[in-house]
């Protein structure tokens, strides 16, 4: 994976901010939270599957704590959008 310092660090003007926030909320929009643990768990359970032939136990539990780890940010992100509700109208 490349890493662009360029653009790691480019400061963005207020409406790239605001795009970002409603982007964000839209996501949440399309994909309540309260299904988001089960469609990341379908994902999980589906690339175990479909790898499971050819992947280590370090492997599967690495992917397991993404999962998990993708849950608790996806709660933390969806935790900013409901500040933005209320707070960034």
């Amino acid at each position: 994976m490349e890493n662009n310092t360029d653009q790691e660090f480019k400061e963005l003007s207020p409406s790239e901010v605001r795009d970002l926030q409603l982007a964000m909320r839209y996501f949440f929009i399309n994909y309540p939270q309260e299904n988001l643990k089960e469609v990341i768990w379908d994902l999980y359970r589906g690339w175990v599957f479909n790898s499971a032939e050819y992947v280590e136990r370090e492997e599967i539990k690495n992917m397991l704590l993404f999962y998990e780890a993708m849950l608790s940010f996806m709660d933390d992100v969806n935790k900013y959008c409901q500040y933005l509700n209320r707070n960034i109208t």
